[in-house]
This record gives C-alpha cells, sequence and structure tokens, in this order.
C-alpha cells in the first residue's frame, strides 16, 4: 500500500500586533517559522477540545489579557 501524504489547505488569520510579535518572538527564538508556531497552537487546541460539539467561550483571564 502505498504511503499518501496529508494534504493542507492554506487559510489565513488576522491576529492584533502584539499577539504576533509574541508568535513571531517564539519563532524566532526556536529557529522554526511562524506558521509552524501557529499550526502547532491550533492543533493543541483542537486535541484539547477533541469530541466537544460546542466551545466554552469563556477563555481564562491570561489569554483574554494577551489577547488585549
Amino acid at each position: 500500500m502505498k504511503n499518501q501524504a496529508k494534504k493542507s489547505v492554506r487559510t489565513s488569520v488576522l491576529l492584533p500586533e502584539e499577539s504576533y510579535s509574541r508568535v513571531q518572538s517564539l519563532a524566532d527564538a526556536n529557529d522554526v517559522s511562524t506558521a509552524w508556531v501557529i499550526r502547532q497552537a491550533v492543533l493543541r487546541f483542537l486535541d484539547d477540545y477533541m469530541g466537544e460539539a460546542q466551545l466554552s467561550l469563556r477563555f481564562p483571564a491570561a489569554v483574554r489579557k494577551s489577547e488585549g
């Protein structure tokens, strides 16, 4: 059986400037792209909410504060 590559889809998001700067700093410090950092964050978020039909739109105060 042949190994099939997983397909990817390109998307774009708007981030507050401060959040983007933090992502960029994290990427630079770890020698990865900003896309990689964002992709890992999305994957972790999806894993955390796996099996849930709806999101709790109440995020911890630390998350709300960092989003401005």
